[in-house]
């Protein structure tokens, strides 16, 4: 299981999300109280976080954190930087807190088009499509 037991000042027993692995989160009960943020100018888009942790949804590990506790959470419109500690003994469906590092504009779908002289090359994801040039005769 991806979690690591920590005990808090009150010794209430919380476990601490860990993997070096994307983990599947099910849809979990959480208070609006629960959330720290790193910074007072994510507090607009906490409903989105909420909505998805309630929802259920995919914990990727950030790679350059290295500490194997640090979990991009993609909403619609942000991709959050998150701690996650769910309740002992709830199979990860009561999380008692959530520490928000950073919230940053979700770019997954975007398509990137490079202009160059002699064709336009798009690149969605992994894949390279090459365009013809837009006819400037017609």
């Amino acid at each position: 299981m991806p979690v690591v037991k920590k005990r808090n000042e009150q010794t209430e027993t919380r476990l601490l999300l860990e993997s070096s692995e994307p983990v599947d989160l099910p849809p979990a009960t959480i208070e609006d109280s629960a959330v720290l943020l790193q910074f007072e100018k994510f507090r607009s888009w906490i409903p989105e976080l909420l909505h998805v942790l309630r929802s259920g949804t995919v914990a990727e590990p950030v790679a350059i954190m290295l500490d194997g506790s640090t979990f991009t959470v993609h909403g619609e419109t942000r991709t959050f930087w998150v701690k996650i500690w769910h309740a002992a003994g709830s199979d990860m469906t009561q999380i008692d807190r959530v520490q928000v590092i950073s919230c940053l504009p979700s770019t997954r779908g975007v398509q990137v088009l490079i202009d160059t002289p002699d064709k336009f090359e798009s690149y969605s994801g992994h894949e390279k499509t090459e365009l013809q040039p837009p006819d400037d005769h017609e």
